[in-house]
């Protein structure tokens, strides 16, 4: 979605079909994704799914309309149009790769400190 929004997109439209899925909890969880990434992005998204859970969504996230599984519906909702960027849009993939770094380096340490406090006496 990063190149979407750097091409100048206002708008996010996320379109699924998840039949696949029949009524398991995969098709909100792709809703709440999109809710993800409308936070991220700063940008109103709808959710448009054949079978699953649509949705339009605000930019900061809300649920402003929803459909629920297998239910034929017309969503209608003002969804607001931007072009300012996050910071999630300014630092890129450098910001997931920071976060990816730091999460491996608590690991490796929690597991240091674990494997050194099992040879200590009680």
């Amino acid at each position: 979605m990063r190149d979407t929004v750097d091409a100048g997109a206002d708008l996010l439209v996320v379109q699924t079909n998840n039949a696949t899925f029949g009524f398991t909890d995969e098709s909100v969880q792709q809703a709440a994704m999109s809710r993800l990434r409308a936070v991220e992005h700063g940008r109103a998204v709808a959710h448009v799914s054949t079978v699953g859970v649509s949705a339009m969504i605000a930019p900061d996230g809300r649920v402003l309309e929803r459909a629920g599984l297998f239910t034929q519906a017309v969503l209608e909702a003002t969804l607001p149009l931007r072009t300012s960027t996050t910071l999630a849009d300014r630092v890129g993939a450098w910001g997931e790769a920071a976060l990816a770094a730091l999460g491996l380096l608590g690991a490796l340490a929690i597991a240091l400190v674990g494997r050194r406090g099992l040879g200590r006496p009680r």
